[in-house]
């Protein structure tokens, strides 16, 4: 008997195939047809199992019934018909049974069904078990700090690797390519149970669900939710939309939908010409379609699903899906009695195409320009168009902070606590208070590194050592293999005079002190002696006899080799005072060589053990703390002047980016600001990319609202002649109000200055607050009267505050661009306080000067007007009215403000007069005007600019 291999086996599956091929099936010897151990029944005999199976059900190596040793003695364990040498993940191997049983719920890595050791990513494991952690939906705990950090948009649950892949999504969203979506694409199906996008079966190309198609591929026919080859009788093959299209109601079978495509007619009626005999209706009423036997209905209006084919004075019906149609080819409204559709351009798709999405009306409205797809709203996009990113649903030039661009050109974020990356595995710079090492963001440096805190960084520690607190040779903290022994921070080979190696801390410590060599801390393991005392070689101890060392809470009387007690607070000391002692036992602690019961402030308490006795001392905090627990910065219970308390224990001398001070304490800026001045989102100073700064604000905003473009990262004020545009020039115009005519990027008005053209084509006065104004009321202002400047966000003029004045009705006001700025937070310091002081105090001196001064400014003025109304100046103010030829018909200029960068009257400002002529009002003219021209100047201003 012949039998085919598979592409791919190890040798005990050849062994096992040659053995087929060679001896042919084992007949079984059972009369009841039974087999042994390790074959199975196939035709009435028995064939051997694949190597790896103790019993099967088939020869592959997936047929598996029953697992235990192998041939190579290996044992096995049965999962999904597999024998595996190992069990997956959330299964442990059961040994009696040699099978994989399920770990406990929630449990990814366990020995057996009641012991966790590892749990699925959302677990924490406690006591074995695995408990839920307390993220929200949307939320994924990291691993190394057990904060919760946010999925991507739509994630229910997501990876802890990278937050932007799905697991699962909220209700609403459908998993597709780790990826969360409001609607699946095509080629796949919603199922709503799981919130899956399934691919759709073959040969569907479209679907909505695995047994209903909605488009075939190409050589197929749709057939009520079908693909056939063939169409049924009374439908016919319709290959512009390849779909089975029902036969007029006058026939039985067509090759077309019109009342002339008739094959073959109902009843006995044969057709004559395609045509099958109908009944005539009365004027202004048609067939309905429907055939009822031998007879017809008439109808004075077609019912739903069909319509009015005014030509063969018929019903006829709409095309599928449609369930109203003004036309077989123009749909007004679709059928989603089964399925969803959506109406575009007269005909009903189950997704709407490239660039559009779909609504609730079920209609597909176009994405968002930026966008190539989007999904849910216009400017939720999918993909965008070329030299775009996306990042978090929206199109950006550049990826912000805390994310990198991906091979497939979207913004993804970097790994935790990473500020710069060039890809997830690979940072640059850390969060704060996170340092880097070799591409990761580390909330401790590992062994052999120090942290930099500074430059935010792991450092190496000096060769010699294991671990250590910087980078010199005397910083070890434990040494290496090559320099074992560790001497005040460095690591040697052997130790120094009169210190030994102490195995256990496994470094050089210092003998006692009547020693100059020991091979021990005690009195009694002296080997030498130090100069003035003697060895006993029967107790090893140096003293003034021989015979034995000082006692604790002694100490050696240098001139009289005689042991003195210490004060009654030491526990050791080098002298009998309060302020001689050496160490202190608890509950005293040792400060400045005396011995406290409280240590003071600046320093925090330490205690360790020696000889059995608890022995206290006062160590200093870091200078940055006033009051402390331990030696490092983050220790502080109370800052020192000068420093502010971040986050629970840390002080810092200024507070890090995204944090504001309150005198006391860094508190975090709204998430839109990256550097602030206060709490909430009004108190930005610099926005969080790719949030824009709104010129006149402190507020961030995601897009720059109407009157506004974007430049270097902030909104700036369009020129108010200009309803949108590129720059802030008259010439940078986009778009303009109602009223005013676009050419070559110019906005030009109808009406004069102050005035508005209305909706009925009347110039309207402006709002008495407003100069200039794109509407009625005090909102549409577009620049102020003197003393007044524009609020742009709200296109309100409000009243310049005066020096130190804050009040929500006034604006400071910015003369070079005539806009309100934020006004600031006034504050008077101690060294404010003390100049203005000074300030006062010398006042009387100055006033004869500034009086003096006062009287050589005002001639200097006099002078100049008398020089201006003489026309001898370069930079009095001009007009220039424009002629018929340089003005389209009708031709009329935009008004003007001062540009942010110029002052004053300075600028090109542009009127239309009331009986239809345009000037155009310039500075810094460089040649005379002739006398005509000078004399129309003059009539203009003494007539209609008598006001400016």
């Amino acid at each position: 008997m012949r039998y085919t291999t598979p592409r791919t086996m190890n040798a005990g599956s050849t062994l096992f195939i040659l053995s087929l091929c060679c001896f042919g099936f084992i007949r079984s010897r059972s009369p009841a047809l039974s087999c042994p151990s390790g074959q199975f029944l196939l035709k009435n005999q028995c064939v051997l199992c694949h190597p790896t199976c103790t019993e099967c059900q088939g020869h592959e190596l997936f047929e598996c019934t029953a697992c235990g040793l192998d041939e190579e003695g290996k044992e096995r364990f049965l999962y999904q018909g597999h024998c595996r040498l190992h069990c997956p993940r959330e299964f442990y191997p059961d040994r009696e049974q040699y099978t994989c049983l399920p770990c406990m719920p929630n449990c990814e890595i366990c020995a057996d069904a009641n012991v966790c050791a590892k749990c699925r990513e959302g677990y924490n494991l406690q006591s074995g078990i695995c408990l839920t952690v307390l993220c929200g939906a949307g939320q994924v705990q990291d691993p190394d700090t057990q904060e919760c950090i946010d999925c991507g948009i739509g994630c229910k649950t997501c990876s802890t690797d990278d937050p932007e892949i799905c697991h699962s999504c909220t209700d609403g969203y459908f998993l597709y390519r780790q990826q969360c979506r409001q609607n699946c694409p095509q080629r796949t199906y919603e199922d709503r149970g799981r919130g899956l996008c399934i691919s759709c079966p073959e040969p569907c190309v479209d679907c909505w669900s695995d047994s209903l198609c909605l488009t075939c591929q190409s050589g197929y026919f749709l057939n009520n939710g079908t693909c056939v080859k063939e169409c049924p009788v009374d439908t016919f093959k319709d290959s512009r939309g390849w779909r089975c299209q029902p036969c007029h109601s006058s026939c039985l079978t067509c090759h077309g939908p019109g009342v002339r495509d008739c094959d073959r007619c109902s009843g006995w009626s044969r057709p004559a010409y395609g045509k099958c005999p109908v009944i005539s209706c009365p004027e202004g009423q048609y067939v309905d379609g429907y055939m009822l036997e031998q007879e017809a209905v008439c109808v004075d209006r077609c019912p739903l699903g069909f319509y009015a084919n005014s030509s063969s004075l018929l019903c006829e019906r709409c095309s599928a899906n449609c369930e109203a149609c003004e036309s077989r080819d123009e749909c007004v409204s679709c059928n989603t009695d089964t399925y969803q559709l959506y109406l575009f351009q007269g005909s009903c798709w189950s997704e709407c195409p490239e660039g559009y999405f779909e609504t609730e009306l079920g209609t597909c409205e176009p994405c968002d320009e930026l966008c190539l797809t989007c999904d849910g709203t216009s400017k939720q996009c999918l993909s965008c168009r070329e030299g775009l990113h996306l990042a978090s649903g929206q199109c950006r030039q550049n990826c912000g902070p805390m994310s990198y661009v991906a091979e497939d050109g979207t913004c993804r974020r970097c790994a935790p606590h990473c500020d710069v990356c060039t890809d997830f595995s690979t940072c640059t710079t850390c969060s704060f208070l996170y340092l880097l090492l070799n591409g990761a963001c580390k909330a401790v440096c590992p062994k052999g590194y120090f942290e930099d805190l500074d430059q935010g960084i792991c450092v190496s520690c000096h060769s010699t050592c294991a671990t250590c607190s910087g980078p010199l040779s005397d910083d070890c903290e434990t040494c290496s293999a090559l320099n074992p022994k560790l001497y005040e921070g460095m690591c040697l080979e052997e130790c120094p005079a009169g210190t030994y190696y102490q195995t256990s801390d496994k470094e050089c410590q210092e003998c006692h002190q009547t020693c100059a060599s020991c091979d021990g801390p005690e009195p009694t393991q002296c080997l030498q002696c130090e100069k003035g005392l003697v060895l006993d070689p029967n107790t090893m101890m140096c003293g003034v006899t021989g015979d034995s060392d000082c006692p604790p809470k002694t100490f050696l009387q240098n001139n009289q080799f005689t042991c003195q007690a210490c004060h009654r607070l030491c526990q050791s000391c080098e002298g009998p005072g309060p302020s001689d002692c050496q160490t202190c036992a608890l509950p005293n602690y040792l400060h400045n060589g005396s011995c406290v019961s409280k240590c003071p402030v600046g320093t925090y308490s330490a205690h360790e053990d020696a000889d059995g006795v608890e022995l206290g001392f006062c160590m200093p905090c870091d200078h940055v703390c006033a009051t402390c627990t331990g030696a490092s910065p983050r220790d502080c219970l109370s800052c020192a002047p000068g420093y502010l308390h971040l986050l629970s224990h840390l002080c810092v001398s200024h507070c890090p980016t995204g944090y504001f001070s309150t005198g006391e304490r860094c508190e975090k800026c709204d998430r839109s600001c990256e550097q602030c001045s206060g709490p909430g989102p009004d108190s930005c100073r610099v926005c969080t990319p790719p949030l824009l700064d709104l010129q006149g604000t402190r507020q961030c905003v995601d897009q720059c609202p109407q009157r506004f473009y974007e430049s270097k990262h902030s909104c700036r004020q369009c020129h108010t002649s200009c309803k949108s545009c590129t720059d802030n020039t008259p010439q940078g115009c986009v778009t303009c109000d109602w009223g005013s005519v676009l050419q070559d990027g110019v906005c030009y008005p109808h009406c004069e200055e102050s005035r508005y053209y209305s909706q009925s084509g009347v110039c309207e006065p402006c709002d008495e607050s407003c100069k200039h104004c794109s509407g009625a009321g005090p909102q549409s202002c577009l620049t102020c009267h003197p003393g007044f400047a524009l609020h742009a966000p709200e296109s309100q003029c409000l009243p310049c505050c005066q020096s130190g004045e804050k009040n929500e009705k006034c604006c400071l006001c910015d003369s070079g661009s005539a806009l309100c700025l934020e006004a600031p937070v006034p504050s008077i310091n101690q060294d404010d306080a003390i100049l203005r002081s000074q300030a006062v105090q010398h006042a009387s001196a100055a006033l004869p000067a500034a009086l003096l001064l006062a009287v050589v400014l005002a001639l200097v003025v006099f002078a100049l007007v008398q020089a201006r109304a003489k026309k001898r100046l370069c930079w009095r103010r001009s007009y220039e009215r424009l002629s018929g030829g340089e003005q389209p018909s009708p031709r009329p200029m935009p008004h003007g403000v001062p540009e942010p960068e110029d002052s004053g009257d300075e600028v090109d400002v542009v009127y239309t007069s009331r009986e239809g002529s345009v000037y155009r009002r310039y500075g810094f003219i460089h040649e005379p005007d002739t006398e005509e021209e000078q004399d129309e100047d003059d009539a203009y201003e003494n007539t209609h600019l008598s006001r400016a």
